[in-house]
């Protein structure tokens, strides 16, 4: 069997095709640490393609050549835990999007305006903890943020709020 390394010189010399035994010897391990992150077949088959395509374009990168494989699975965790975050935004986003949507009272009405208006990073941590009711530290690591950022953030989106709606908030 030819090592990695063996492998990597010939792709880095021009020969590109060799580059599809580094793909068929690590596919089924970069596919598997995708969907432990995302736990979605769909999502790690595209990481897995994004990240041999990284891994391709910037092999001349790599110093280790006998460390490919840990420098391929640290490109695929990279970008699942992107995805991931990428995912959990666009969810509350949409979340938020329905909450706006639907027929509330007055006073809420107002208040949900106000929630739209604060700053996006501030917005989600709201919809998150008040509108679905997710604990702090599920917020932060849905978000990828540090429990004390997310604490501080809702703080400071609390005392906007109550700054504007001094009826509504108590």
């Amino acid at each position: 069997m030819v090592s990695d390394a063996e492998l990597i010189r010939t792709v880095l010399r021009g020969d590109r095709a060799e580059f599809a035994v580094l793909v068929a010897r690590y596919e089924r391990m970069v596919w598997a640490t995708a969907w432990r992150v995302l736990k979605d077949d769909h999502a790690a088959a595209d990481v897995g393609q994004e990240a041999f395509l990284q891994a391709y374009q910037r092999l001349g990168d790599l110093r280790d050549p006998e460390q490919f494989g840990v420098w391929l699975l640290r490109i695929v965790r990279r970008e699942s835990v992107r995805l991931a975050k990428q995912r959990k935004r666009d969810e509350v986003r949409e979340h938020t999007g329905e909450q706006q949507a639907t027929s509330l009272p007055a006073e809420s009405e107002e208040l949900v305006e106000a929630v739209a208006g604060l700053p996006e990073h501030e917005r989600q941590v709201v919809v998150l903890r008040y509108l679905h009711g997710y604990a702090v530290a599920e917020i932060a690591q849905a978000l990828g943020r540090p429990v004390g950022t997310v604490t501080k953030q809702l703080s400071r989106a609390v005392q906007r709020l109550k700054q504007v709606y001094k009826g509504v908030i108590r």
